[in-house]
């Protein structure tokens, strides 16, 4: 049997294991590729957000011609006019150029500090994001690997077995140009061939389209050659005892962390900030006098700015409230969660006692029903058994080789799910 499964490698095509496909995918596969592009930009945005705690120095030139001066109104005393009475007076120049540098630096800024630390969450939830996408491309091209060797070994088995259907046609005509078999014995037996070739026709088609679909994921040409390792079911140690976290339980668990971190940055935009201030520069006057030149005098200061905030209607107080809602809401989602993935856990454990005991029968069911069809010809070519039985043995054959691929398919399912749940998926060796 196992011999079978080991017949249909095509000749001059690259032979590639489950874990070469899978590192292919990693690199090629473009989920992948922009599951890391988003941790690049949650990244930048946290950097972006730690900017604002860095202090800020501008340079500013400003050039002014007044085509009016500007108005001033000064007390009518200073030029010996009556008390309590003003007169407007326009001073200045016509041209006034100032070339300053304004330093800004935050000393506490909570708003802008919790800000930061939403960024980080937000970071660490793409990076858990970029683990689970990785997951599902290990789950997507094991499923296809396996779908493909569960195709290339149907394919064995219909070589094989129309390989004894055509020799046993034979056998018949001859034994019925000897007058010792019938000729509907004969048309049963080509009819059975006939059903085989259709059968192989399909499943040759299919096993072409999910090799195709297995080269999409690995990043290879559609018309590459490649073939897949063909091998006996492995009976792997599972155990009951979960040995990490499923990057889904993770992705809700930082989900809380994020929306404390953003309620907590909404809680302290009610807290005043202290930023440090300073300003040095120079401020022209002109044109002066006959030579038109322009007089300068400097300019600086230092000093602090505390911003409170005193009342800033309503709109606050509700973002708050929703955010507590969509807290509450993110907890029920993560202990729903939880409750799942122990069902899910206990079921897929049972789904694999189960399979492992399945795949043990059909290889033994598989083996006598070879036995049987062997003894079955034997006993036709001595004449102690008829063509039905002949025919019959050859179903019961093929009817436990279907049970023992669709065995294997769900060894194989129940295997790669519980490594999931198991939170392994990624730190396990594949076969």
């Amino acid at each position: 049997m196992v011999a079978l499964l080991l017949t249909l490698t095509p000749v001059h095509a690259q032979v590639m294991s489950l874990q070469q496909c899978i590192d292919s995918a990693m690199v090629n596969e473009r989920r992948v590729c922009m599951a890391e592009i988003d941790m690049q930009i949650a990244d930048e945005r946290t950097g972006e957000l730690r900017g604002a705690l860095l202090p800020k120095l501008r340079g500013m030139v400003d050039y002014k011609y007044y085509t009016d001066l500007p108005y001033q109104l000064m007390p009518a005393s200073i030029f010996g006019g009556p008390a309590g009475t003003y007169r407007d007076i326009q001073f200045g120049t016509p041209q006034n150029i100032a070339a300053n540098l304004a330093l800004q630096i935050p000393l506490y800024d909570p708003a802008s500090f919790s800000a930061v630390q939403v960024g980080k969450e937000a970071a660490a939830m793409a990076a858990i994001q970029h683990e689970r996408t990785r997951e599902d491309v290990v789950m997507e091209v094991s499923a296809v690997y396996y779908n493909v060797q569960i195709l290339q070994s149907r394919l064995a088995f219909l070589d094989s077995n129309v390989v004894n259907a055509a020799a046993l046609v034979r056998t018949l005509e001859l034994l019925h140009e000897q007058a010792l078999a019938r000729r509907t014995d004969v048309d049963r037996i080509a009819l059975q061939l006939d059903q085989l070739t259709t059968q192989r026709t399909q499943v040759q088609g299919q096993y072409e389209q999910v090799l195709d679909g297995l080269k999409v994921l690995t990043g290879m040409p559609l018309d590459a050659s490649l073939s897949v390792d063909t091998t006996a079911p492995e009976k792997k140690e599972m155990t009951n005892t979960v040995t990490g976290t499923t990057t889904q339980r993770r992705m809700a668990d930082q989900a809380l962390r994020l929306k404390n971190a953003e309620l907590r940055t909404m809680k302290r935009a009610r807290l005043p900030g202290i930023s440090g201030q300073g300003m040095y520069g120079t401020t022209g006057f002109g044109p002066l006098e006959a030579d038109d030149h322009f007089n300068f005098y400097p300019i600086g200061y230092l000093g602090l700015q505390l911003q409170v905030p005193i009342f800033q209607g309503t709109i606050l107080a509700h973002r708050i409230k929703s955010k507590k809602f969509e807290l509450q809401r993110t907890e029920l989602q993560r202990d729903a969660l939880l409750d799942k993935e122990n069902v899910e856990r206990r079921g897929v454990q049972r789904q694999l006692t189960i399979a492992e005991q399945v795949i043990t029968n059909n290889t033994a069911q598989l083996a006598l029903a070879e036995r049987i069809r062997r003894s079955t010809m034997a006993q036709h070519a001595q004449g102690l058994a008829t063509v039905p039985d002949l025919i019959l043995a050859e179903q019961s054959e093929h009817e436990a080789q279907m049970n023992y691929l669709n065995a294997l398919v769900n060894l194989r399912k129940a295997q790669l799910e519980l490594q999931r749940l198991n939170g392994v998926l990624l730190k396990t060796e594949q076969p």
